[in-house]
């Protein structure tokens, strides 16, 4: 492989009365001899420009092969949110049987589009972190902007809370024992801590747990599978199941739907294929990443497409509309039950439910704590040097506090109540606003670098259309007087409302640290990089007065 000679820049600066900007603040590798100050490490194979960064090793050493990625992929995809959020789903639909679909079938083709468009930028800027390496590699301007704003909303929202909410209430509820709002939060908690200490204990410990309940999720796949042949090929005669799915109704809307509740439908059936966006965040840890990932992805998120699918029509077959809506969370509960009786449906099935939400839990605070490191070693944030360290045991031990204790604090500062749907709509909406920057970015890099030859290629239509959804997402539920929040919570804040208050917070936070304080104080902001004992290189702010 032959590379371009480069120069390796030690120091980046940040300052309101220097000429900063000539430096890049995104990267610390410049190609020789070039007058764009932006400029990216280039590699090339074979005389063309093949990605623009190299890879970068980390202490732990590359030890997810395809497998694991795969099952990283279908755990993080494969939560609760199939079990438990068709039932939000088919009431923002208004129980139209067309407008449900319709939602699920934009959610699958987004994520298609999305993840191609992922596996481009991943393929040419393979690195870990994922949304927040994207958005820095792709917005140099205002400086530092993008990456610090992505990073301090990942922080905020660096919790998990949905899948331990869905693990407690279907392991009560499989178990027999009374479902109240406190059982359902103190076993979900319980059960995060502990997945918190395996993974910060031992990394490999963790992969071989992770993996384990990813296998396990496969066997649960191919009983939603095998049910949904059931209930939608087989005779009543043979399954003793009276079809609740009429499709003289197809098109018929049972209540009146604004394009705010079908916007927080498809933000809902989006959260149930959100995995796909998140494996890139581990991206130093995966072997060949750039082959493993355009392979692991699309059969991964294939898998799932067609998985829910079949799920969908089962519940639509089995359960009846109004029982859909009066469901809840249960309604993954309801179907396997009334399939299969009591001791299979509603014990097995439901703890099987529960062990799917808990591998989710393990992939997602694997992901999380990887993340939240990636943005302390940047070193703009209180106590970056001690919360990006593998302390003490040669994992990522304080990131994973940092989100046991965040989730923590939602769970104990939310008033009883559903508050599963809001929860996924609140995370969703942030996310959309993030993926429509990232989409647009694709078009930025091709004109940007036209020499580009990415090993990976998003369509031009599947790009468009990730952006033209995540601006309907967006715009629709802040451009309504109805409240597009869940059933029961409409005297909250809306979940759009919010989000977007949390967007401007991060912005705020760069604008004080990097802007304005050294206007006031006449200071710049230099970066410094330095490594810990264990080899992990991090950078530190420090702050230079007066004209430099």
């Amino acid at each position: 492989m032959d590379k371009i000679e480069y120069k390796k820049i030690a120091n980046v600066s940040v300052s309101s009365n220097s000429n900063s900007d000539q430096d890049s603040a995104n990267t610390t590798l410049l190609i020789d001899n070039q007058d764009d100050p932006y400029s990216s490490p280039v590699t090339q194979i074979n005389g063309r420009i093949s990605y623009l960064q190299d890879l970068e090793d980390i202490p732990q050493g590359r030890h997810l092969g395809l497998f694991s990625t795969i099952i990283l992929f279908i755990s993080r995809i494969l939560g609760s949110g199939i079990f438990s959020i068709a039932s939000g789903i088919y009431e923002d639909c208004g129980g139209s049987i067309v407008l449900f679909f319709s939602a699920w079938g934009i959610a699958a083709i987004s994520a298609f589009s999305g993840l191609y468009i992922y596996l481009e930028l991943g393929s040419i800027v393979p690195r870990s972190g994922g949304t927040k390496v994207f958005l820095e590699f792709i917005y140099e301007r205002p400086k530092l902007l993008a990456t610090v704003a992505y990073s301090v909303y990942s922080i905020i929202f660096g919790f998990t809370l949905s899948n331990i909410l869905i693990f407690g209430e279907y392991s009560l509820h499989a178990t027999g024992f009374e479902v109240t709002p406190v059982r359902i939060r103190i076993v979900g908690l319980v059960f995060l801590y502990g997945a918190a200490l395996i993974h910060g204990v031992s990394v490999h410990h963790g992969v071989r747990v992770q993996n384990l309940l990813g296998a396990l999720k496969l066997g649960l796949i191919a009983i939603m599978l095998g049910t949904g042949i059931y209930v939608t090929c087989f005779p009543t005669s043979l399954t003793k199941i009276e079809s609740n799915l009429h499709w003289d109704d197809f098109f018929k809307i049972n209540k009146k739907v604004s394009a705010s509740n079908f916007a927080g439908a498809i933000i809902k059936a989006t959260f149930s294929f959100g995995g796909w966006n998140t494996v890139h965040n581990v991206t130093n840890e995966i072997k060949d990443p750039v082959r493993t990932l355009k392979i692991a992805g699309p059969a991964s998120l294939g898998i799932m497409a067609v998985t829910y699918a079949l799920i969908n029509l089962a519940y639509l077959i089995v359960i009846p509309g109004d029982d859909i809506i009066n469901g809840g969370t249960l309604v993954g509960s309801m179907l396997f039950e009334r399939v299969f009786g009591y001791t299979i449906g509603r014990q097995f099935l439901t703890l099987s439910v529960a062990l799917c939400a808990a591998g989710n839990v393990f992939v997602v605070i694997y992901t999380i704590s990887r993340v939240s490191q990636e943005i302390f070693r940047e070193g703009y944030l209180p106590f970056s040097k001690f919360m990006s360290s593998n302390w003490p045991f040669g994992a990522p031990m304080p990131t994973l506090l940092l989100s046991v204790s965040l989730s923590t604090l939602v769970i104990i500062i939310f008033p009883k109540g559903d508050i599963y749907n809001y929860i996924v709509s609140l995370e969703g909406y942030p996310n959309q606003i993030a993926l429509a920057f990232v989409s647009i970015g694709v078009f930025v890099i091709r004109k940007r670098y036209p020499e580009i030859r990415a090993p990976i290629r998003a369509s031009l239509i599947g790009t468009s259309l990730v952006l033209i959804t995540s601006l309907y997402l967006v715009i629709s539920p802040l451009a309504t007087t109805v409240s597009p929040n869940p059933r029961g919570l409409e005297h909250w804040p809306s979940y759009a409302l919010v989000g977007l208050i949390c967007v401007i917070f991060c912005i705020l936070f760069w604008v004080v640290k990097f802007s304005l304080l050294p206007k006031l104080f006449n200071y710049s902001l230099e970066s410094e990089e330095f490594q810990l004992e264990d080899g992990l290189t991090v950078k530190k702010w420090v702050k230079v007065y007066g004209p430099r």
